[in-house]
């Protein structure tokens, strides 16, 4: 008795071998059309972050107070060539000079650090300053930075520069920069070495060597403690910074001033000179040659 066909045995050699067909992958979600693709986050290293934070310091020393100390030594030896004849050796010279070389060192740090990405202390040390994407900084950022360093020296700066996630300090929060390690690697301290030795070089031939350097030295042992006391008693700080700075003043200007001696007369050899000063009334009468019979015989002819 015929049952109709048979259901196909799945054991069997002769069935068709199924062909599985990948499908479309899935679509990944992107941003919508239209809005800008956000750049992927620039990995910044710092290293060691005690000697990272120990750098960042000692690049602001050679960067700033160094820088501005090479620059005064060619103001120094100008006075004494009489190049500047505007101001000398004395405190208004000093102040005069000073704010010059500071304001010079401040221009060529921000030079330096919005054309280059970084400075010669920076250099030295091995970091560089960028966004935060990793591109350079550009003059605007970089002005911004370096328009907030008065408030970044007090001690807010260290204080951010330590617990912020990426070592910034007020002036890299608002201008949106970080300084890193520098991608040169050990280059970058080479090429600072070699621009402070043709500094060095500079001053030695044009900025009056060692005796430039010794007399600026010596001119801001006598009259920055003075003028930093005096600086900060005009903005009304006289109270705690003043106080302190004051003693070293004083002690400055003890030391600076020259012991002046008033001159004594040269004794006299005359036997016959008189005294200068006499308190008897005898003194001070006329003397006169007569004898006393000859003052008896001119009193009786007057009568």
């Amino acid at each position: 008795m015929n049952d109709g066909p048979r259901p196909p045995d799945p054991n069997d050699l002769t069935q068709p071998i199924p062909v599985v067909r990948r499908g479309p992958p899935p679509r990944r979600p992107g941003p919508a059309y239209g809005t800008v693709r956000q750049p992927d986050r620039y990995d910044h290293h710092f290293g060691n972050v005690p000697a990272y934070l120990l750098a960042r310091l000692a690049a602001f020393l050679v960067d700033v107070p160094g820088v501005a100390f090479v620059l005064a030594t060619f103001g120094f030896n100008g006075y004494d060539r009489g190049i500047f004849a505007f101001a000398g050796h004395d405190r208004s010279g000093f102040e005069t000079l000073a704010l010059v070389a500071l304001g010079a060192a401040l221009l060529f740090g921000f030079l330096c650090e919005a054309i280059f990405g970084t400075t010669l202390g920076k250099l030295l040390f091995g970091l560089h300053t960028r966004r935060h994407d990793g591109k350079h900084a550009g003059l605007g950022r970089v002005f911004v930075r370096h328009l907030l360093r008065p408030l970044d020296v007090l001690v807010i700066g260290p204080f951010l520069a330590l617990v912020t996630p990426r070592h910034q300090r007020a002036g890299d929060l608002a201008a949106g920069t970080v300084v890193g390690m520098s991608s040169l690697g050990l280059f970058a301290p080479l090429i600072g070495i070699a621009l402070v030795a043709a500094l060095g070089y500079a001053q030695v031939t044009y900025g009056g060597s060692l005796t430039s350097a010794v007399g600026v030295a010596a001119e801001i042992a006598n009259y920055a403690p003075d003028s930093y006391a005096q600086f900060a008693s005009f903005f009304g700080a006289a109270g705690a910074a003043g106080s302190i700075v004051k003693p070293f003043a004083n002690t400055a200007q003890r030391a600076s001033a020259q012991p002046t001696f008033a001159p004594t007369p040269a004794a006299s050899t005359d036997a016959t000179a008189a005294p200068a000063e006499d308190a008897s009334p005898q003194a001070s009468a006329p003397a006169t040659d007569e004898t006393p019979a000859a003052q008896d015989s001119a009193a009786i002819i007057q009568q």
